[in-house]
């Protein structure tokens, strides 16, 4: 029995703003190395993560905690609280003192989330203040060998003719955004197919129920791609990953910006923490990234580790990308029941 399908949209609207997701990324240029900072906390810190152990953004946190704890001379305790997209874990920040001690792992569902979930709890605008990034995230568009597509240009191509299928981890996620962004910016049809989890979207893309998948880059993909079963069309991104260099970029392709993207993490407190905290939780950031764990560790994720400038730089992504993004859901039509 089939998965239930996503609707799709169907026509080459692109995104209403052009807030450019890599232009935001290159201009946070990896800044000195971080000074101590005048505050330190007066108690373990508390790094909250909206998804399950085990995973990606699991690993960063960890990596991430106990670098930053180094810096700031305090233990920092990582959380999980999956759900919601990662929701609950934002509430349970908005429940905590604003004095820094308590931050989320902020990524792309903070940015998607507002325009996907009609009760919120919190308003993304006003009541989360971004502290540091750590890394950036290359997404990967890859087809079936059973589908016969074996470059971007023809993917396309299929899409504007009888359209393709794609598996998906489920409505909102960046496996069915990805999809969005691209054919609503250069035209074509797809039919979204929605499982439970990026686990078996991916087996359904070997076994060529599906036809193509959008996915964050993941270290099952590359072996896949050596035997044959599945064909990696490109990043969504300007210029090449470093994990990849034999993937084509969609600046390669002459895709335009407004097609492309990149998944991001960093740290994020509530709005109203004292400047002095959120200084010193920039700057340990900055140690983290400039870790050599960390750094060998993502680096063989094919994650790319960033450091932000500084918390407005971070700031200014965040808000560029909850614009953006929010606008893409909202035209799309996209809701989460």
């Amino acid at each position: 029995m089939m998965p239930p399908r996503l609707s799709a949209a169907p026509g080459p609207t692109g995104p209403t703003r052009r807030l450019l997701l890599g232009t935001a990324l290159a201009g946070l240029a990896a800044p000195a190395r971080a000074q101590n900072p005048a505050w330190r906390p007066e108690r373990p810190l508390r790094l909250i993560v909206g998804f399950a152990p085990g995973g990606t953004a699991d690993l960063v946190a960890r990596l991430a905690a106990a670098e930053m704890g180094k810096a700031l001379g305090q233990n920092m305790i990582v959380e999980n609280r999956p759900g919601a997209s990662g929701n609950i874990a934002t509430q349970a920040v908005m429940q905590a003192p604003a004095d820094g001690h308590t931050m989320a792992l902020a990524g792309l569902q903070l940015v998607t989330n507002p325009g996907l979930i009609a009760q919120l709890g919190y308003d993304p605008s006003r009541d989360l203040q971004m502290c540091g990034q750590l890394t950036a995230l290359p997404v990967v568009v890859m087809a079936s060998a059973r589908s016969g597509i074996t470059t971007i240009e023809e993917a396309i191509a299929r899409a504007k003719g009888p359209g393709v299928t794609i598996g998906t981890a489920g409505v909102g996620t960046s496996s069915h955004l990805g999809a969005e962004l691209l054919f609503r910016t250069v035209g074509g049809r797809f039919e979204g197919v929605q499982y439970r989890g990026g686990a078996p979207a991916f087996q359904a893309l070997l076994s060529g129920d599906v036809e193509m998948m959008f996915d964050l880059v993941a270290s099952y993909q590359a072996p896949a791609a050596a035997e044959g079963r599945v064909k990696i069309l490109g990043v969504m991104q300007q210029n090449r990953a470093e994990g990849m260099p034999d993937v084509r970029s969609f600046g390669e392709a002459g895709l335009p910006v407004e097609a492309q993207m990149r998944s991001w993490q960093g740290i994020c407190v509530r709005a109203g923490a004292p400047d002095a905290a959120i200084a010193a939780l920039h700057a340990a950031t900055v140690a983290a990234v400039q870790s050599p764990e960390f750094t060998t560790r993502m680096k063989a994720l094919s994650i790319e580790p960033v450091a932000s400038a500084s918390p407005a730089a971070f700031d200014a992504l965040y808000r560029a990308e909850l614009g953006r993004w929010t606008s893409l859901i909202r035209d799309a039509g996209i809701t989460v029941q």
